[in-house]
């Protein structure tokens, strides 16, 4: 993907959460490179979740940033490898009455009764007992190992070693649509119709596409072996 379709497909996600009404910032459609800080977090055996998320959310690491105060990011890696994540905030959750809180505690931030470092201690007071885990996306060929790292793998939750294969080259959009047709279902059949040319399309047709946009992994990227197990499709 060159760097004008990899824009193409930022936007259209930036597009996509204004359509379900969970967008908050838009900070650029370019590839992301994570600061050292989160990188040290990131891979500190010692980290919370909650450490990884604050540290992302106060150094704005990410392309698009939630009305919830969930991010993504989405970056490249060497030999047209690339890293997508959702990062979910681990206090308030994803649901429609966690966004409506966070709403009226950003009024109170952008009325100056408050300031940023407290919203964001009263968002951690919340702690709603659920939240969506954490989603990434790895495609990396130059790691491949059939037997222990697919090539183009999912890891769910915070932990960096349970790889879920998936036979597909996700896309920018069809990552972000995933996630959002999982965690924000409340929104996602409420969302706007999406302008694409002539066509306004639903967020499920969105998703179709999205899909068929994904190609299929060669057979030097996903082997034989691996699609007799179990993988993703």
């Amino acid at each position: 993907m060159n760097k004008a379709e990899w824009m193409a497909q930022i936007r259209k996600v930036w597009d996509y959460t204004k359509a379900l009404h969970v967008d908050e910032i838009f900070s650029g459609p370019v590839a992301l490179e994570v600061s050292e800080d989160f990188k040290r977090v990131a891979v500190d055996p010692n980290s919370t979740y909650e450490d990884l998320y604050l540290i992302g959310l106060r150094e704005s690491q990410y392309n698009i940033l939630l009305r919830d105060y969930s991010f993504f990011q989405f970056g490249v890696g060497g030999n047209d490898g690339v890293r997508f994540a959702y990062y979910p905030n681990p206090f308030f959750g994803a649901s429609k009455t966690a966004v409506a809180e966070l709403t009226e505690m950003q009024e109170f931030v952008a009325e100056g009764i408050i300031d940023v470092d407290e919203f964001l201690h009263r968002a951690s007071e919340v702690r709603r007992p659920q939240h969506p885990p954490l989603v990434r996306y790895d495609y990396a060929l130059d790691q491949y190992v059939e037997a222990t790292h697919p090539c183009s793998h999912l890891h769910l939750g915070f932990h960096g070693e349970n790889r879920w294969a998936v036979r597909r080259y996700l896309t920018v959009t069809a990552f972000a649509l995933l996630v959002f047709r999982l965690f924000y279902l409340e929104h996602w059949m409420t969302a706007e119709l999406v302008r694409s040319g002539e066509q306004e399309l639903t967020m499920d047709r969105l998703l179709e596409i999205a899909k068929t946009e994904s190609r299929l992994l060669y057979a030097n990227e996903f082997s034989e072996a691996e699609g007799r197990r179990f993988h993703l499709a």
